[in-house]
């Protein structure tokens, strides 16, 4: 089982630098992808947006604070033309993120961000002086870094984060230490690890097998053979693929000399997230307008890396994703019959765009 360290970075900004937002994410995950494995670090990246949970008894903020700021080790705050809403105790939410964390954690492990491009015509006035206000307050420390364009700022805040990674590593001093313990999903998998992931989840059984024969390797899942079979590169592909699910605890060996694997109830959950983002992505290649619906039969037309999702199966993965609000439903008297992406939905296709799949290479 391959443990290691869990590093939170939570990404704190009024909603005017969303872009900006986005992009710190996609630049975790690229790291990740680069990293993860041979390092034994994972990198999460932490928004309001997708980690908080409502409760009651406080201020907003404070509850947000309490929820997130504990948990995570290094903190990346964005501002160019809004400081954001006062709270109780500071002149913004993103300012009281700043000054608690730093404070608490400190302030070595605060990347602060100030955008220099233009600002546009219709600005708050007053946010845009309380912005440049607390640049001049925080300027005799030297505690910020300009960039002019969002991806400037992702070159800067990859380099700001190799560093900051360099610092806590020295430190060995994080909220949280063992991947195993927090059975957070490995997003670093090489595509053919995914497809295997889905492949092994999309019926009754989830057997894996790896067939060693006289011509070569052969590895399938799902009933769908994944490797041209004599061919070394592909072999060692897959197969690196099938050994990534199981040190990290997604796959585990049945017993009979590593021929014959399964999906743990970790890979199981790993599988459902993958086969969220399939679905959505397929979605959006089929939805033509933003109202327009896309039907049932439509979204099952097309294997998925050759494996024919069951209607039942489809049904149960959209509905799922009607529940967690990343899809808009429309259902008849035989149940679900057509869907359309929302906001959120949107959103979550673009979050997951470094996400790679690995089609079947098996020869024709």
């Amino acid at each position: 089982m391959q443990t290691g360290t869990f590093i939170r970075v939570f990404i704190a900004s009024p909603g005017d630098v969303q872009a900006e937002r986005d992009k710190a994410c996609h630049v975790i995950q690229t790291w990740n992808a680069a990293h993860s494995l041979s390092k034994s670090v994972l990198i999460e990246p932490v928004r309001v947006e997708t980690h908080s949970h409502a409760v009651q008894g406080g201020h907003p903020q404070d509850l947000i604070n309490a929820q997130l700021l504990d948990r995570c080790d290094l903190l990346v705050a964005i501002l160019w033309s809004r400081l954001g809403t006062p709270t109780n105790t500071d002149l913004s939410g993103t300012v009281q993120e700043i000054r608690e964390f730093a404070e608490t954690k400190g302030a070595d492990r605060v990347l602060l961000f100030f955008c220099d491009r233009d600002i546009s015509s219709n600005a708050d006035l007053d946010q845009v002086q309380a912005v440049r206000s607390f640049k001049d307050s925080v300027k005799q420390e030297g505690l910020y870094i300009q960039y002019s364009s969002v991806n400037d700022f992702a070159e800067q805040f990859r380099h700001q984060l190799d560093m900051a990674l360099n610092r806590l590593m020295e430190s060995e001093n994080f909220a949280v230490l063992d991947l195993e313990v927090q059975g957070k999903r490995e997003v670093t998998f090489e595509p053919e690890a995914n497809t295997i992931l889905v492949l092994a989840s999309a019926g009754n059984s989830s057997r894996i097998s790896l067939s060693r024969l006289m011509a070569g390797h052969e590895l399938s899942a799902g009933g769908i053979v994944l490797n041209h079979r004599g061919n070394e590169r592909s072999e060692a592909q897959w197969e690196a693929g099938l050994d990534q699910l199981e040190n990290i605890g997604y796959a585990e060996d049945l017993g009979y000399k590593r021929e014959v694997f399964r999906l743990t109830k970790k890979g199981y959950k790993a599988a459902d997230e993958l086969w969220f983002v399939l679905l959505l992505r397929r979605i959006e290649l089929l939805q033509h307008g933003e109202h327009d619906y896309v039907d049932l039969r439509d979204i099952r037309k097309e294997p998925f890396f050759g494996l024919a999702l069951s209607e039942t199966l489809c049904r149960e993965r959209l509905t799922a994703l009607g529940e967690l609000e990343q899809l808009e439903l429309v259902k008849s008297d035989q149940g679900l019959a057509a869907v359309r992406l929302n906001d959120r939905s949107r959103k979550t296709i673009r979050e997951h765009e470094w996400l790679e799949f690995a089609e079947p290479s098996v020869a024709e």
